[in-house]
């Protein structure tokens, strides 16, 4: 919860205005169940009168209430009409305008109209005792005797000779016309809430999506070992877009539901407390039956999103390798793998649809139920006059609202597990600590001549039981050429990471112009160091972007040097769009000898000062191969040159071959010396070239491949 706190903490200001937007929503909503009970009361069953205020009278309707009233009474009748010229007593306009006189005045006259319609206009002696007899009425309800008064007040506009009718009707128009605007009120401020409400889902997932993908850029090999490629995509796209996609829904509507919830109940107990029981049972089965769904559907939210892992995994595996796949004819079993897999994924989802498809059905079968228990009870009130229909009609809608509003937060049940499932995954990528940390206080350097050094370096990856590399120790100068070279999982490739700096050492230490690489900054680093992987990869983009990818505003010649020397020139220019010509995701447009020319030229490009080449000759044929390696030594003569590779031939004129053997250094020399010294690399040099081969030297091999008519390219 503090994470997702920390996540919307800068979207303070859409959450407060969200959050007023839905308590004015919330009012206006509750607005309209008063009107749609004053409109059936006032308006139908009353004609449009509200007071128990006659307007009009005329005389003898006049001299038949006199009796019932007492002095006070007679005067502020007579100081509030005016006889007109018919004879009529009228109430004066300017009184009949103000609410707050018409209340006052209905508090006086009350008791007299209402026994007024009882009695049926009986003699003045009937009234003797006015007290007991309004007594009588006041056990039939405070409705019943409003009623009778407005009854009264009512037959007394029409004996003066006015028609009821363009009350009632305007009555109806002005209190229509105010529901017509609250109820357009609502619906802009509902849209207004919809638009932040996105806006603020949106705003935090490409939070959450930046955050995810700048510490994934950080992971060294260990982190991303841990979660795995197909985990990393999962929860920075499906993850996250349902983070997103909730938090949308819940300040869109879950975040509005206590409000309508908590002003449903107030607008309840102020119009019947006597049947509030009856809301409160409905809504403790409500949350009783939210929490049980969703302590029921927790558990498999967890596992749904280790399952979405699990189909990414295999289709980005079948993907990748479809050309292996449909080689040897493994598309069936591929086809089975998945489809059980995907069966998983299906029958989880199926159990948590199921459960959380009860939700709505149960939850309108209680709210159907509570107004059946309403209209019950309501009737029996009805009936002794302490409601009105118009009463009973606001108190089912209060309720159905209050009901509502759990319906919207069961609604929002259904993401919530998920959706915090999702938040927690994309948390631990980004609360994960990094392997690979920055130095406090690094180390800049100046005049970089690029001696590299391992001094006695060891190195086990997490978890491991033994070492993958132990006690190694060499220098790679500037204008030489260091060539490493060992049986596969020898630590070849380790040794480049480590300079790198794709994992740190676990003893000993690399230099870099005798200092460690460890207080230099990563950006400085890997500045200094040309790197070419030993699996060519490729953007989409250009060829030209392609080359210039390390480097900023690559000027022309530079970009066609670094193609010169890569070999690259040829089959670029054989494009009809030369250096603007297109390469798709991961270069499948392009084959490996090309794409790995590509990423040379891209690493000669930066102009470093050390060069790493992992095994990134091996789809270079034998002669392109040679042509290039001289061709890159001539050119960046001033560089430090390593070179990992298979091949012998690759590495015959290197200034020194380090030879690995299960992680140690089997020897360091020249091919020649090595093949007298080291039993390792003459088994290997065996395994690759002839005898006659074998005996030939570094400088008897340049002369064959020249006299072979190959020519390398001038730059």
């Amino acid at each position: 919860m503090k994470f997702l706190m920390k996540q919307l903490k800068s979207q303070w200001l859409i959450i407060l205005v969200l959050l007023v937007s839905h308590i004015f929503r919330a009012h206006f909503t509750l607005l309209l169940p008063s009107y749609t009970s004053d409109l059936v009361d006032v308006g139908i069953q009353n004609s449009g009168f509200e007071y128990a205020v006659p307007l009009a009278m005329n005389q003898d309707d006049y001299a038949h209430l006199s009796p019932l009233l007492s002095q006070e009474e007679s005067e502020t009748l007579a100081t509030h009409y005016y006889q007109d010229n018919r004879g009529n007593y009228v109430l004066h306009e300017a009184v009949q305008k103000d609410d707050v006189q018409m209340q006052a005045l209905q508090n006086h006259l009350i008791e007299a109209m209402a026994l007024y319609q009882e009695s049926d206009s009986l003699p003045q002696e009937a009234y003797a005792d006015r007290d007991a007899a309004y007594e009588q009425l006041v056990a039939y309800g405070e409705n019943h005797v409003h009623n009778l008064g407005v009854q009264t007040a009512l037959s007394f506009y029409r004996n003066a000779g006015y028609n009821p009718h363009d009350i009632q009707v305007r009555y109806l128009l002005v209190q229509g016309s105010i529901m017509v605007g609250i109820a357009l009120i609502t619906v802009m401020i509902e849209v207004f809430a919809f638009y932040l409400s996105s806006i603020l889902g949106a705003n935090v997932g490409k939070q959450l999506r930046s955050e995810t993908f700048d510490k994934v850029l950080h992971f060294g090999e260990t982190e991303i070992n841990q979660f795995s490629t197909a985990s990393l995509i999962t929860r920075t796209t499906n993850d996250i877009q349902q983070v997103q996609m909730t938090i949308a829904i819940w300040f869109r509507g879950a975040a509005y539901a206590p409000f309508l919830a908590l002003g449903g109940m107030y607008y309840v107990l102020n119009t019947q407390k006597s049947m509030a029981w009856i809301l409160a049972v409905g809504v403790g089965v409500v949350f009783g039956l939210i929490a049980g769904l969703m302590a029921l559907t927790m558990p498999k939210y967890q596992i749904v999103q280790k399952l979405f892992d699990k189909v990414n995994l295999i289709a980005r595996e079948v993907l990748t390798g479809l050309q292996v796949i449909r080689a040897f004819g493994r598309q069936g079993y591929e086809t089975k793998r998945f489809d059980q897999a995907n069966e998983k994924l299906q029958g989880t989802h199926l159990f948590t649809g199921r459960v959380m498809s009860l939700i709505g059905p149960t939850i309108t079968l209680v709210m159907d139920i509570t107004s059946i228990f309403i209209v019950w009870f309501a009737a029996q009130n009805i009936a002794s006059g302490t409601m009105q229909v118009g009463d009973m009609m606001a108190y089912i809608t209060y309720s159905m609202q209050v009901m509502f509003g759990f319906l919207i937060f069961a609604g929002m049940s259904m993401q919530i597990p998920r959706a915090l499932i999702s938040l927690n995954r994309v948390r631990e990528v980004i609360e994960t600590s990094i392997s690979i940390h920055e130095p406090h206080e690094s180390v800049v350097l100046e005049d970089v001549a690029g001696v590299v050094s391992f001094n006695d370096v060891s190195f086990t990856f997490n978890d491991a039981e033994e070492p993958s590399l132990e006690h190694i120790d060499f220098t790679a100068r500037p204008g030489e050429t260091t060539a490493i070279i060992g049986s596969t999982g020898s630590g070849k490739s380790t040794i480049l990471n480590l300079l790198m700096r794709f994992h740190d050492v676990s003893e000993g230490s690399i230099t870099i112009d005798g200092v460690d690489i460890r207080q230099l900054s990563l950006r400085q680093l890997r500045d200094l160091i040309g790197y070419v992987p030993q699996r060519a990869v490729l953007f989409s983009g250009t060829i030209a972007s392609n080359i210039g990818y390390g480097v900023e505003n690559l000027s022309e010649p530079e970009l066609e040097r670094a193609a010169q020397i890569a070999h690259a020139e040829e089959f670029i220019q054989g494009k009809a769009q030369g250096y603007d010509a297109p390469i798709s995701q991961g270069g499948s447009n392009v084959s490996g000898g090309q794409k790995q020319r590509l990423s040379i030229a891209r690493a000669i490009a930066k102009d470093p000062e050390i060069y790493i080449f992992d095994d990134s000759f091996s789809a270079l044929d034998y002669r392109t191969d040679r042509s290039l390696r001289q061709v890159l030594k001539e050119e960046v003569s001033d560089a430090t040159l390593i070179i990992v590779a298979q091949r012998i031939s690759t590495i015959l004129d290197a200034d020194q071959i380090i030879v690995l053997d299960e992680g140690r250094v089997d020897g360091i020399g020249t091919h020649e010396e090595l093949l007298e010294s080291s039993s390792v690399y003459r088994e290997i040099a065996s395994s690759q070239l002839s005898e006659e081969e074998l005996a030939q030297t570094s400088d008897a091999n340049e002369s064959e491949i020249e006299m072979e008519g190959f020519d390398a390219p001038k730059i």
